[in-house]
């Protein structure tokens, strides 16, 4: 079998039933009652970007696991907000346990992310968190994105770089297999479709997680996320040591806004 084809196999076996993924904690959520984590403040600059971009019409919701966000983000100009996951028990937990029972303007689709089951021209916009980059052969998402897109339509995109955060997951192989492509190809797959950069932030020029591999633990220590989540003028200072032209090429997470 096809390594790329094998790996989604993993991952979607991973996702549905598997002991790190559960439907009732997949989607990130702010805690008020606790501290804000680095976590936290990456999770914020990503709200501000999708309420930004993604602020009327039609918009769905790409890899959106249990749908918690699509209710975070709802919009008051939102007419439709359609989530697409490939798992059937984040999808099950979406409609019957959770956002799906209180909101009633929300759809939700089982599909493969390179193989949208929506009309060509038919999004006003898009969002894709946390997920591109545990997907192999990504390229065929962002086809599939920039054909739903109507033109002028926006999408927010997260991405994974080859990095250090690499070696962390490629320690962890219990957790979903990951598909990190380089910033230049990032770059290139939204051109080649026809994607114009909009905005674009970076984060993760360290892992900020994980005790794995041994001889990279000096820079997994805790210390760094507690340094590296204050804020200097409304940035974490990650984002600020991220984004520097010379070092952008080695962050991991980066979250780029693009019109179709």
């Amino acid at each position: 079998m096809d390594a790329d084809l094998l790996a989604e196999r993993e991952n979607r076996q991973k996702y549905d039933g598997g002991p790190h993924y559960r439907p009732e904690t997949i989607c990130h959520m702010p805690d008020p009652s606790r501290a804000p984590a680095y976590i936290d403040g990456q999770f914020d600059a990503k709200m501000e970007l999708v309420q930004r971009y993604c602020d009327h019409g039609v918009v769905v919701d790409l890899c959106c696991a249990a749908g918690d966000h699509l209710e975070l983000f709802r919009m008051p100009r939102w007419r439709w907000g359609i989530g697409v996951d490939f798992s059937t028990s984040f999808l099950h937990h979406a409609r019957h346990v959770g956002v799906g029972t209180r909101q009633d303007n929300l759809t939700f689709l089982c599909a493969n992310a390179r193989d949208l089951p929506l009309a060509t021209q038919s999004v006003d916009s898009l969002y894709c968190l946390s997920s591109l980059y545990c997907i192999p052969r990504v390229e065929g998402v962002i086809r599939e994105v920039a054909r739903v897109l109507h033109p002028g339509g926006t999408c927010v995109l997260e991405f994974g770089c080859h990095s250090l955060n690499t070696l962390v997951c490629n320690a962890y192989p219990e957790l979903a297999n990951v598909g990190h492509i380089s910033v230049k190809a990032m770059l290139t797959i939204l051109s080649t479709h026809g994607l114009q950069l909009v905005e674009w932030r970076s984060f993760q020029l360290l892992p900020m997680w994980g005790d794995r591999p041994s001889w990279l633990r000096p820079l997994l220590h805790p210390f760094w996320c507690n340094f590296l989540k204050r804020k200097i003028h409304g940035k974490m200072l990650d984002e600020w040591i991220s984004s520097l032209p010379f070092l952008r090429n080695f962050a991991f997470r980066h979250i780029i806004v693009a019109r179709n």
